[in-house]
């Protein structure tokens, strides 16, 4: 009687414990985006003090912790291994590492995936243990696939099936010369540059390949809700007011911190919509309960670690620090990215900054004083430009941290049009507000001027024409762009600029040779020097050639190396900068 008893209790406890275990017909998705190779997280507690942010150690542990009472899948919406210097130092391979040891499922590519260029990103799929999908990047020549437009995954009594969506701004967002072949002629394209149905059909293609036969439909996409991207209707919501079949949609691309929004789809159905802004500030997580209801929430804080992942973590930060955390200069002001009133504002790809004009000024001094090659002006872009600087000590680190990229500097000879095309490129958003995120809108191509200045009036609208891969045709209309002067080195003075003159202008060689933001008016300029140096190494020798206080240079504006250039604009005390670029009409 014992016995029985006893195989009884026993019976009855192991019931229980599966009653507490795994529930076959629920999930949880756990999902991020835009980590931009943010490894070195950090957030301030409520003391003020800086400590560790959500990294992938946690995220890591985090999991552990889930898959232990739930079922569950980690996908990413793109932009992993670019962004910061961990990316950078070896064009992302130990992010792509870092994600496996995360234990990662599904990816789909963000346009900054590939920023070290086509084959690279070849050399991440193959090295991830999980896929990378996307449904519209294709070859031109066949009109193929690149990727699987899908990925399916049965997880206990479930099917889901997930679809890869790619921005069509890939290729003028990355470096349009990636995806070209040595004649010049693009051999990848990603359906949505030229006509935004293209992408809806993409993307319903690849629905209906899949809805049949799983539970639910989940887009992967890299394609945000910006104002760019709703100006040529390729936004996530888009993609989802002209499809049927999707369930929920987890997003990229625009950065945008957005829990839960619901979207109709074509046939009035209720699409849940995602992202969890940038950088692993947050990361999500979705509830597929076993009644169908489909929840999202953000976590913001999480504090299980995994020990494995943080030793590789820290070797990577410390192989940073120790290659380029030597102390080089001082800063007494901020060199800001974002708005110092309104922090969220990412002002530096729309309007004139402190360190959009110390990064260009960078460039203008070494070519010209360090080099001796005569640079007329010199540009960088407000996109290329990622991260502010704190007063403080600076480091190779703080300057590789700004521009990540590994782009190397150049100087081209272009006729005085061919700038102000590209001005005139760069502010065709100026004056218009980005509701989402509840600032300026943003032009990664807003251009950041050295012996330059110039005034927009935002009153007259852009009449920039693009052809269908975002590469510029010609202004139809009215430049928004006046005053254009040019700084001579000679008389001292800014004077017009000439249209028809020829003009020396240094930049990286994204900008002025591979036509990215779309800047291809400069394709066919002359050569006169590439791969100067790197844009970071010779953003930091500027700042080491301000004079010193006590053993190190010391950034303020009396001891800027630009200063026998009288009567020349700069002001890296102001965080707005010193008045090259006059914003006329604004209405924000």
């Amino acid at each position: 009687m014992k016995k029985v008893l006893c195989l009884i209790m026993a019976l009855f406890s192991l019931m229980v414990f599966a009653s507490c275990g795994k529930n076959n017909n629920s999930l949880k998705i756990v999902y991020t985006n835009d980590i931009h190779s943010y490894i070195a997280n950090t957030v301030k507690d409520s003391d003020g003090n800086e400590v560790d942010g959500i990294r992938l150690n946690n995220l890591s542990g985090y999991i552990k912790e889930l898959k232990k009472e739930n079922n569950v899948l980690v996908v990413d919406a793109g932009d992993q291994v670019q962004g910061a210097i961990y990316g950078a130092i070896d064009q992302g391979v130990d992010i792509i590492n870092m994600m496996n040891a995360v234990g990662y499922d599904l990816a789909t590519p963000g346009n900054h995936d590939f920023d070290y260029g086509v084959e690279a990103f070849n050399g991440f799929v193959k090295e991830a243990k999980f896929p990378y999908i996307s449904c519209n990047f294709k070859k031109v020549e066949d009109d193929k696939n690149v990727l699987d437009s899908t990925k399916v995954f049965e997880v206990g009594n479930l099917k889901i099936g997930f679809v890869g969506i790619s921005t069509p701004e890939t290729i003028t967002t990355s470096t349009p010369t990636f995806f070209q072949n040595g004649k010049g002629e693009f051999i990848y394209k990603f359906a949505g540059e030229s006509k935004k149905e293209d992408l809806y059909n993409s993307v319903q293609k690849a629905i209906d390949e899949i809805k049949n036969s799983v539970d639910y439909v989940i887009a992967l996409g890299h394609l945000g809700v910006g104002i760019d991207e709703e100006k040529r209707g390729i936004r996530s919501i888009d993609v989802i007011n002209n499809t049927t079949g999707i369930d929920a949609f987890i997003d990229g691309h625009s950065h945008t911190l957005m829990e839960k929004k619901i979207v109709k789809s074509k046939d009035n159905k209720d699409v849940v919509l995602t992202q969890t802004g940038s950088y692993l500030a947050g990361v999500g997580v979705m509830d597929i309960s076993k009644d169908g209801t489909i929840n999202t929430t953000i976590v913001n804080s999480i504090k299980e670690k995994d020990d494995t992942l943080k030793v590789l973590e820290d070797n990577l930060i410390k192989k940073v620090n120790d290659k380029l955390g030597q102390k080089i200069a001082v800063l007494d002001k901020n060199l800001i990215v974002n708005n110092p009133n309104v922090s969220n504002q990412r002002i530096i790809r729309a309007r004139e900054t402190n360190l959009g004009d110390i990064s260009s000024d960078s460039v203008y001094w070494y070519l010209n004083e360090s080099k001796g090659l005569d640079c007329d002006i010199a540009i960088t872009n407000g996109g290329g430009i990622r991260t502010s600087i704190e007063s403080g000590d600076v480091t190779y680190l703080s300057c590789k941290s700004v521009m990540p990229f590994g782009n190397q500097v150049c100087l081209i000879k272009t006729k005085g049009q061919n700038i102000k095309d590209a001005i005139e490129m760069g502010v065709s958003v100026i004056g218009e507000w980005d509701k989402e995120w509840n600032c300026p809108a943003e032009n990664g191509g807003f251009i950041h001027p050295a012996g330059l200045k110039y005034d927009v009036d935002s009153s007259i609208p852009s009449s920039v024409e693009v052809d269908n891969n975002g590469m510029f045709v010609s202004v139809k209309g009215e430049y928004r762009v006046k005053n254009l002067m040019i700084y001579n080195k000679n008389t001292k003075q800014y004077e017009l600029l000439n249209e028809n003159k020829d003009y020396l202008v240094g930049g990286i060689n994204y900008l002025l040779r591979n036509s990215g933001n779309g800047l291809s008016m400069f394709k066919n300029s002359e050569l006169v020097l590439d791969y100067i140096d790197e844009d970071y190494t010779v953003f930091a020798k500027y700042l080491m050639a301000f004079d010193k206080d006590d053993d190190y240079a010391h950034i303020i504006n009396r001891n800027s190396p630009l200063k026998k250039y009288a009567n020349y604009l700069y002001d890296y005390e102001n965080p707005y900068g010193s008045g090259r670029i006059n914003l006329l009409n604004i209405q924000n």
